[in-house]
């Protein structure tokens, strides 16, 4: 069956290493969507830092946010799957106690409790200036969050994830590099969102391929037609695609549609 709608992660996948989209991946899009094909991102960014490759593709049309909590569109947030950062208060609590920093994703940006070398290297990487949390402030508690992002040693991460056992049935968590350890609602997924924007558009699985390279790309290829894993990604990934790069990043990318699509 002829593939209609490409899905794409962001970082590590479709931007190149120095996190740009390079000519040759913007030549290949712009030749899929001529033809009549439709393409998406679905990232782990937030509408900050992701809005400028929705322009730079000129998408049109919906994509994935905050690894499936958000779908926006044209720079306006259609879906979201918030949550209040007060009820996973108890956890951040023991993540700062642990020296693991935390950040709030939030409409409005990112938020965080202290300043410190991961933050520095957050914010270089995302190309966003994250917000510090006053030391008295205890208003983020009641505000809405799309996701936390938890980033250190991920032993430590996952011991303090694992003394907080009566959250584990309502909020999902996940290794998505190797120091990011992500919490959303139950239930969000790029999968799941992916499902969402295809029945949007009236788009069967059997028409869809998705490419990823990190281990919260999983069951968005796992829902695609075709499950593509670029040569960088993580080696799980890798065995549960149907399809491996030769070459990884925007390069793979370009492969996969040259080999699938154009």
């Amino acid at each position: 069956m002829t593939i209609r709608l490409i899905a794409s992660d962001l970082d590590g996948t479709l931007l190149s290493p120095e996190h740009q989209l390079a000519n040759p991946v913007k030549e290949a899009i712009e030749a899929f969507t001529k033809r009549g094909g439709l393409f998406t991102f679905a990232t782990g960014r937030p509408l900050l830092t992701a809005a400028p490759f929705e322009r730079e593709l000129a998408l049109g049309m919906p994509y994935i946010l905050c690894n499936g909590a958000v779908i926006a569109q044209k720079g306006e947030v259609l879906e979201s799957a918030s949550f209040l950062a007060g009820d996973v208060e108890a956890l951040l609590g023991d993540a700062r106690e642990a020296a693991v920093d935390a950040f709030l994703f939030r409409e409005d940006g990112v938020f965080v409790f202290r300043e410190s070398e991961a933050v520095r290297r957050y914010e270089v990487k995302e190309a966003v200036q994250c917000t510090l949390l006053g030391e008295g402030d205890r208003t983020w508690r009641d505000v809405p969050i799309q996701k936390v992002i938890l980033m250190g040693d991920m032993t430590t991460i996952r011991g303090v994830w694992a003394h907080h056992e009566p959250v584990h049935a309502r909020f999902s968590a996940f290794q998505s590099e190797a120091d990011y350890w992500e919490i959303m609602n139950g239930g969000q997924s790029k999968g799941t969102a992916l499902r969402k924007i295809a029945e949007r558009l009236g788009i069967k699985r059997e028409e869809i391929m998705a490419l990823g390279n990190q281990l919260n790309d999983l069951d968005m290829l796992q829902y695609a037609e075709i499950g593509v894993a670029v040569a960088n990604a993580h080696d799980e990934l890798k065995a549960e695609a149907d399809y491996v790069c030769k070459h990884g990043y925007g390069e793979g990318v370009v492969e996969a549609m040259a080999k699938f699509c154009l």
